[in-house]
């Protein structure tokens, strides 16, 4: 009877294995439905990408007087490209590398580093904080671009504030389409 048993058990041992193995073959077809595919996908869409050739351009300002003071090739990150279409008559600051026939391969839009006002916080408390034209502004800021092969030129366009009328001063700080106020070439 002992072997009886141990033949039973050796059985039943044997069941509840391919029962779990039913059971993993069931549970890796329902990893293969669309959402979790899909959740798969935006997670390792969300993994940051490798760093790429780039080139890093430091610029110095003084006033509206802006300098390339500095053109370095890199590994890094660079910031993915804004839409290079469409954006003639938008207000702001951004750089473009482009190509040998004016064409626009990468665009970066960005806050304006060359600001025309400044922060001014008030003497007494509880009054608001608020924003003054800075005439005598000056520094120093980086733009990344892609080091490809096509690129050869870089420009930078901003905003100009209107220089008389109601939308003069402070409420014009980005009231014209942006303009092109510096292009160079890149260094090969």
């Amino acid at each position: 009877m002992a072997k009886a048993r141990k033949t039973k058990k050796s059985k039943s041992r044997k069941t509840t294995k391919k029962a779990h193995a039913k059971k993993k073959t069931s549970k890796s077809k329902s990893r293969k439905t669309p959402a979790k595919a899909e959740a798969r996908k935006s997670r390792a869409k969300s993994i940051p990408p490798e760093p790429v050739k780039a080139m890093r351009l430091t610029f110095s300002y003084d006033g509206d007087d802006v300098k390339l003071i500095s053109q370095q090739r890199a590994e890094m990150m660079v910031p993915p490209s804004d839409p290079l279409k469409g954006y003639g008559k938008h207000k702001g600051f951004w750089a473009e590398l482009k190509n040998e026939r004016d064409k626009t391969l990468y665009r970066h839009v960005m806050h304006n580093p060359t600001r025309n006002d400044a922060e001014v916080f008030p003497e007494t408390p509880g009054q608001s904080i608020s924003r003054e034209p800075a005439p005598k502004r000056k520094g120093v800021f980086v733009v990344v671009v892609p080091d490809i092969d096509k690129g050869e030129e870089v420009t930078l366009s901003r905003s100009s504030p209107e220089a008389e009328g109601p939308a003069s001063g402070l409420l014009s700080l980005a009231s014209k389409p942006a303009t092109e106020i510096m292009r160079f070439k890149l260094k090969k």
